[in-house]
């Protein structure tokens, strides 16, 4: 069913999906997710995954040592996610750093990612790949079952038709990275302790 403006503003009338609806809607409507008109494209999971990759980089907060150093957006693997993502953020800044996509055929080469997707070819690396990043403040995120407990940090998870997600916040405390309550409140689970004090 396609979904128009109105609908996705209004969450179909739930709490979470309204939530949802204002994380995603600046980043669908800058990837032609919405044509003119009451009613669009339903948007692909590419796009609902970048829109929210992007998104994420405004609910995280990683080391002030991080400054304005650009936040790359690292796709690992031959994902066609990282097309999207490059249209998606060209020319966009979060606080101040501009958004780079940046493409890895390698998991050696994460170290300077700001986040990290790991893309569904790559399902059989995801191991070697987190363990590329172990002491590094990158937020790891993938679409693989099992990702949270291989020690990634949100995965894409499907509920119906809807694209969500799940965090696992120890991991993310152990890498430094504080993620915003405001993002955790369109969790579908949490897993870990939420620290006193983060990043509202």
């Amino acid at each position: 069913m396609a979904i128009g403006t109105q609908r996705l503003r209004r969450g179909e009338g739930t709490v979470w999906g309204a939530r949802l609806a204002w994380l995603l809607l600046y980043g669908l409507a800058a990837i032609g997710a919405f044509a003119d008109g009451a009613e669009a494209q339903k948007p692909s999971r590419d796009d609902v995954e970048a829109a929210y990759l992007y998104n994420f980089g405004k609910f995280v907060r990683w080391p002030e040592s991080a400054g304005h150093t650009p936040m790359l957006v690292c796709v690992l693997g031959q994902d066609s996610l990282g097309q999207t993502i490059s249209k998606l953020v060209e020319g966009e800044q979060i606080n101040g750093r501009p958004l780079v996509e940046r493409n890895l055929n390698r998991p050696d080469g994460v170290g300077d990612c700001s986040i990290l997707f790991i893309g569904s070819t790559e399902r059989a690396h995801v191991v070697e790949t987190l363990t590329a990043t172990e002491g590094k403040p990158i937020l790891t995120v993938g679409d693989a079952p099992d990702f949270l407990e291989q020690g990634g940090m949100i995965e894409f998870v499907q509920v119906e038709d809807h694209v969500r997600f799940s965090v696992n916040l120890d991991e993310c405390t152990r890498h430094r990275v504080a993620v915003s309550s405001e993002l955790l409140k369109v969790a579908v689970t949490i897993r870990g302790k939420r620290e006193t004090g983060g990043v509202k």
